[in-house]
């Protein structure tokens, strides 16, 4: 069966190869060929987990996508691409292993739930993310950006969704959600460079650590001097609050990533030690299988067969049996 599952890729730790081969299970349970990968020497490769033509569905099959409803409307994005959007076509529609499409297959069934019936979709989400001041579900969007990126903190960081709300008082909030599967969070930093061309902090994620005042005081300051750079997942933070601040909205964020993912714990606890107290209860660190199991147990049959096959897919582990 490996060879049905195409060759391994000597650079993987060994949980991005259980995710590797999972997906590879499932391009070969939908009766995907695999696409070949030329490398920088010219050689050929086999990865299971790449397929071509993915915007081109069958019968019956979307290919990367569990749902027709992801699929129109991961096509629909594609189509209308905003020039400031990060939205990769390919890696959307030929990489099975992607976060991206990950995403849109998990929070697309939610979005058409808020279309055809709001009062569930707010029920299933409240009993997926409970604790949160959530009294109705307005709207669930995917890869969103704000248009005035530039001004929040400089950062064009997609929020992978973002889930909007109002609370008993009609006091609007969101929950920006980052979803992870097999990539870690990104370790790149901010920067602007000077005239000279040397690095420097990032002017607007500056501006916007000093006027939220969300980090320790140390930690400030050494954000502040460069001496404490921002990776993904306090830039991910940083937008998040600051648009919440300048539109006036309740902001929170949650890491969804696999239960044994390997450094998403440390990455989350890397940045809640160093927030301010009131502004520990903003940000959670949610296990991917938590998740998806309390939709699953919440939600009407009609939905329901959508988690269930997104479990399958992403997270039945049991599924490698002699392969792994």
């Amino acid at each position: 069966m490996k060879n049905i599952l195409g060759e391994e890729y000597k650079g993987d730790s060994r949980f991005v190869a259980k995710c590797r081969k999972l997906q590879s299970i499932y391009r070969y349970e939908i009766g995907e060929e695999i696409l070949p990968y030329t490398d920088r020497n010219g050689n050929l490769h086999y990865y299971g987990n790449y397929i071509s033509n993915g915007e081109n569905p069958k019968e019956g099959c979307w290919k990367n996508f569990l749902t027709e409803y992801a699929f129109n409307y991961a096509k629909y994005r594609v189509e209308h691409k905003e020039k400031y959007e990060t939205i990769d076509g390919n890696r959307l529609f030929n990489n099975l292993l992607s976060s991206q499409p990950m995403a849109f297959n998990l929070f697309c069934p939610l979005r058409q739930m808020r279309e055809e019936s709001p009062e569930t979709v707010t029920t299933v989400i409240k009993a997926a993310l409970p604790g949160y001041p959530i009294y109705k579900v307005t709207d669930v969007e995917l890869e969103f950006i704000p248009e005035n990126y530039k001004e929040l903190t400089g950062d064009k960081t997609a929020m992978d969704t973002i889930i909007r709300f109002v609370d008993t008082n009609g006091k609007e909030g969101f929950i920006a959600v980052e979803t992870k599967y097999s990539e870690n969070l990104g370790t790149n930093v901010a920067y602007d460079k000077d005239e000279y061309g040397k690095k420097i902090p990032r002017a607007k994620s500056i501006e916007a650590v000093r006027e939220l005042k969300c980090f320790k005081p140390d930690v400030e300051e050494q954000i502040i001097i460069g001496k404490k750079g921002l990776t993904q997942i306090y830039r991910n933070f940083l937008l998040s609050e600051r648009y919440g601040f300048k539109e006036g909205l309740q902001s929170y964020s949650v890491i969804l990533a696999p239960a044994m993912h390997p450094s998403t714990d440390g990455e989350f606890k890397s940045l809640y030690n160093e927030l301010r107290d009131e502004y520990k209860d903003k940000i959670k660190n949610i296990y991917l299988e938590d998740f998806v199991k309390a939709i699953i147990n919440n939600c009407p049959d009609k939905y329901r067969i959508d988690f269930e096959r997104f479990y399958d897919r992403y997270l039945n582990w049991s599924k490698l049996g002699n392969i792994d």
